[in-house]
């Protein structure tokens, strides 16, 4: 019995070994991926819009936060499929944050979340113009980026406003 042992080893080399594992971690890996595949997204009809936007006329996915009640804020509407608590966030995309929107509040499932960002920054004064992003903690375990950008433009010169007080102005409303 024991020459049969030894060719058995002899019939199993080293390589025939190595190919059945790499076969076996393909599998577990396609497995895995379908399993991700199927669970649904966390965030999605992310929008951008320059309000007011009057039925009719083309969208503006820019803003100009020069103070003349036109295109001075960004409306950020994105919907939640979970629920939980988290906080929403104006960051460069590099990851340095720019500012806060909202902090620990509750984001219910399968609802549309609103915010307007009049381009301040975290330390007072206007953000610098360029591109920014969204992000959306979810508790500690998630953070989400969203795929689009926030254009927030260099305003032509700065003028008075001439808008009233509040969030019409261009200040952040809930």
């Amino acid at each position: 019995m024991p020459k049969r042992r030894n060719e058995l080893r002899e019939r199993l080399s080293p390589a025939a070994v190595v190919f059945a594992l790499l076969v076996l971690a393909t599998l577990a890996a396609f497995a895995y991926s379908q399993r991700a595949k199927r669970e649904p997204l966390v965030l999605d009809r992310v929008t951008f819009i320059a309000p007011p936007h009057p039925r009719g006329t083309p969208k503006v996915h820019s803003f100009t936060p020069n103070g003349d009640c036109r295109r001075d804020r960004i409306r950020i509407k994105f919907r939640t499929t979970i629920s939980g608590r988290g906080t929403v966030q104006v960051i460069k995309p590099g990851g340095r944050v720019v500012y806060t929107l909202a902090r620990d509040v509750f984001l219910k499932r399968y609802t549309f979340h609103v915010y307007y960002w009049d381009g301040r920054q975290r330390g007072g004064g206007t953000a610098k113009p360029g591109r920014y992003k969204l992000r959306v903690e979810l508790g500690s375990e998630r953070t989400l980026v969203t795929p689009g950008t926030i254009r927030l433009h260099p305003s032509p010169e700065k003028t008075k406003s001439r808008c009233g007080t509040g969030a019409g102005a261009g200040g952040v409303a809930p």
